[in-house]
């Protein structure tokens, strides 16, 4: 839904409306996901066993999540096509100061035969280690909103420029917390990576009751990427945070 401007700022609208970006929300369900689909863990699309990635000590690194881009609308800096697959390395720290690996795989087939279809690494201790209870299935939505308000951009655009009152109702407004692509992320406590026009957000996990997510103490997490590294389809330049109470 977008967002509609209260009386108390509409004479702040074209500010407000020029920070809007489309955002695609996510909403899980537990069920059973091909390959393909867009899913939080699980198993990856995988030709192979060895194909899953491990970290410079050769461990397993957790799935996160996988997203097909051909089920995201109106997100023009994306492909139109193939899958992203986000991993961290697995530990009790959801890999925060650990290197992470998102993969573009762009061409991918339909035919399961063909395709590793159980997690080959699931264990206790891989299970324990991840931020949800439950994998499951995605679901997209997608909408205009404005510019998150626990971003430093948004004290710059818009303290000076509104009253005290009229800045404490759009902060409360502009609280953009749920899982997404694209929009602006959420952060529980600061905006340490500094998050700006330049930046894209490439994934925020956030709470869910249905699969259980949470990263730490009412926690979420968010992959951002510059627009420009992603117009390259670089995503070694992805910062990976997470932030809990």
């Amino acid at each position: 839904m977008k967002y509609e401007i209260p009386k108390l700022l509409k004479e702040h609208e074209t500010l407000i409306k020029g920070t809007f970006r489309y955002s695609n929300e996510i909403s899980f369900k537990r069920e059973e996901t091909k390959p393909w689909d867009s899913k939080l863990g699980g198993c990856p699309y995988l030709r192979d066993s060895k194909d899953y990635p491990t970290d410079p000590v050769g461990k397993p690194m957790l799935f996160l999540a996988q997203i097909n881009l051909a089920n995201l609308e109106n997100i023009d800096e994306l492909p139109e096509k193939g899958l992203l697959q986000f991993f961290v390395a697995n530990d009790d720290l959801f890999g925060l100061d650990d290197p992470i690996l998102v993969r573009y795989i762009e061409d991918y087939e339909e035919n399961e035969e063909c395709l590793v279809k159980k997690q080959p690494y699931e264990n206790e201790e891989y299970n324990m280690n991840l931020p949800f209870s439950h994998s499951g299935k995605m679901y997209f939505k997608s909408r205009e909103m404005p510019m998150s308000s626990s971003l430093d951009l948004f004290r710059e655009i818009f303290m000076n420029k509104l009253s005290e009152v009229e800045y404490e109702k759009l902060s409360d407004d502009c609280y953009s917390s749920e899982s997404r692509i694209g929009g602006y992320p959420y952060f529980v406590q600061n905006d340490y990576i500094g998050f700006d026009d330049s930046d894209f957000l490439l994934l925020q996990l956030d709470i869910d009751e249905e699969c259980g997510i949470m990263f730490g103490d009412s926690g979420n997490c968010v992959f951002s990427i510059p627009k420009e590294a992603l117009k390259n389809r670089d995503f070694s330049k992805i910062v990976y945070d997470w932030q809990c109470c």
